[in-house]
């Protein structure tokens, strides 16, 4: 990958550091965080220094296992993105207590730019913005009151009246082992993405009107107008911006873009109704498989361990040695394996050449176990379960009905 990049921090009179910002010269890994108390430049320093220092000396690897297709090497490298985050927690943990009786705490969002994909890891009120031409997204979500009372589904009148709605809830020394959010997202050629701390993103309306004021600008320069934006409208805070510049994504380890990956997603029952940001932290759990025409995909009576959605190419389904049924693009089967793992009950074989979007079971558990999206998912498969019941109850009734009626029983 070619891309430019530029940083900036700034300090209101008022307020005086408490933020910190690092760049890979390489243009692979980019880190910035904002402390949080008494003592937060030393918790935002040392943060960012932790670190780049646990990441930079395994950059070989790191693209190494970007660019293996097995989806075990991207689990490696997310969990390499977010040890390091973990480690930085526990050297600001060891620093001590402050004298006020404040714990060290940090916001900290981390992007690795490798084989045309952006792996970010994210944590408290920091944010990561991707902009494309006059428009853009806002990647990750806030760790605060108010984004946590919003994913319990509080009316938006109840969570904007809250005093300490911008309350940091989950942030790096909070309690130890804290929760990091982990996401993936492809990139094209002009891409800019934005890392900011709360004191600019509070004066950004949206991914539009961030892309409004970056213009036409190089990194550096937007990066310096950004934070001076925010301190011209607040004095008393503090303000940090990273902005990426991407010259040439170079050769991608996939062949579906994100948004296409989420556009296939959204047609299966478990992932409806996420937001963008919440499909983007099912990205890293995804990967693609290709089959040859007559091969199977699953066999009848195999272990049930992945969901598959067809991409291109049409596939065969057979139960018994009885076709039952053709799919075409778009079409999935296997979703039920994400929860019950019992025995195929039918056989799907590729009549051409096939590309298919693959979750493993067990990485989708690894999604349930904790947070707001682990709710969401978790209730979309109690919903399809329930469904299922009863459609299935609904079926037997008629059929008891049906014999009643012709006097069998």
């Amino acid at each position: 990958m070619r891309v430019r990049s530029g940083g900036y921090s700034g300090s209101g009179v008022e307020r005086q550091g408490g933020e910190c910002w690092g760049i890979d010269p390489s243009g692979c890994f980019f880190v910035l965080s904002s402390g949080l108390g008494s003592e937060a430049e030393r918790a935002s320093r040392g943060v960012c220094e932790t670190v780049l220092h646990a990441l930079l000396p395994h950059r070989a690897q790191i693209e190494t296992m970007a660019a293996d297709a097995r989806p075990d090497s991207r689990q490696m490298l997310m969990r390499s993105l977010c040890g390091a985050m973990i480690r930085a927690e526990k050297s600001i943990m060891e620093y001590g207590v402050p004298e006020d009786g404040l714990k060290l705490m940090a916001s900290c969002d981390l992007v690795c730019l490798v084989h045309g994909t952006a792996y970010i890891a994210h944590v408290g009120d920091c944010r990561v913005y991707l902009l494309r031409g006059d428009t853009g997204r806002q990647l990750t979500i806030d760790h605060t009151v108010y984004e946590r009372m919003r994913a319990q589904g509080r009316a938006e009148e109840e969570c904007s009246a809250v005093v300490y709605k911008s309350r940091v809830v989950r942030a790096l020394g909070m309690g130890g082992g804290t929760e990091i959010d982990s996401l993936q997202v492809d990139l094209r050629h002009g891409d800019r993405l934005v890392m900011c701390s709360s004191g600019v993103h509070r004066y950004i309306h949206n991914a539009t009107h961030l892309a409004q004021l970056y213009r036409t600008m190089e990194p550096q320069r937007v990066s310096e107008y950004l934070v001076q934006y925010a301190l011209d409208r607040d004095s008393a805070t503090s303000a940090s911006v990273i902005c990426v510049e991407i010259s040439d994504p170079g050769m991608r380890g996939s062949l579906l873009e994100t948004d296409s990956r989420i556009t296939a997603l959204e047609q299966i029952c478990f992932f409806r109704d996420l937001s963008y940001q919440e499909m983007l932290q099912v990205m890293p759990i995804t990967f693609e498989r290709s089959f040859d025409g007559g091969e199977e995909i699953i066999h009848e009576g195999d272990d049930g361990e992945e969901l598959y959605i067809l991409v291109d190419g049409r596939c065969e389904v057979s139960s018994g040695g009885v076709r039952i049924a053709r799919l075409e693009p778009g079409c999935s089967f296997g979703e039920l394996s994400l929860v019950d793992r019992q025995p195929r009950s039918a056989t799907v074989v590729a009549l051409e050449a096939c590309r298919v979007l693959v979750i493993r079971a067990t990485d989708f558990e690894r999604l349930t176990l904790s947070g707001a999206l682990a709710v969401k998912l978790l209730w979309n498969v109690a919903h399809e379960l329930s469904e299922r019941i009863r459609k299935s109850s609904e079926t037997i009734r008629l059929q008891g009905a049906k014999l009643l009626e012709n006097g069998i029983c």
